[in-house]
């Protein structure tokens, strides 16, 4: 899946969780699908975009900001470092 999360050379991060995040109260998928996508995200050293964001034809789709609080993977926490993130609603 491609998604659109670094655009004009800035990682674009949800400035908080929506209110459907995989990471709350009001996830709409079970503990072992999370498990399974921060896995994958972990592997390939990517991210989990936010799904409230995925599929609406936007121009950017941020990463998910539970993932990112909870499990940063290495490519996002280099960029932090480096001040790359944008922060977006």
């Amino acid at each position: 899946m491609t998604t659109r999360t670094f655009v004009n050379g800035r990682v674009h991060v949800r400035r908080a969780r929506c209110s459907t995040c995989v990471f709350g109260p009001n996830k709409f998928v079970s503990d072992e699908r999370v498990a399974g996508m921060v896995e994958g995200a972990d592997k390939a050293n990517s991210c989990i975009p936010c799904h409230h964001h995925l599929h609406e034809g936007q121009e950017i789709e941020p990463v998910c900001r539970g993932y990112f609080d909870r499990h940063s993977s290495v490519t996002l926490r280099l960029a932090e470092a480096m001040d790359l993130i944008e922060w977006v609603s």
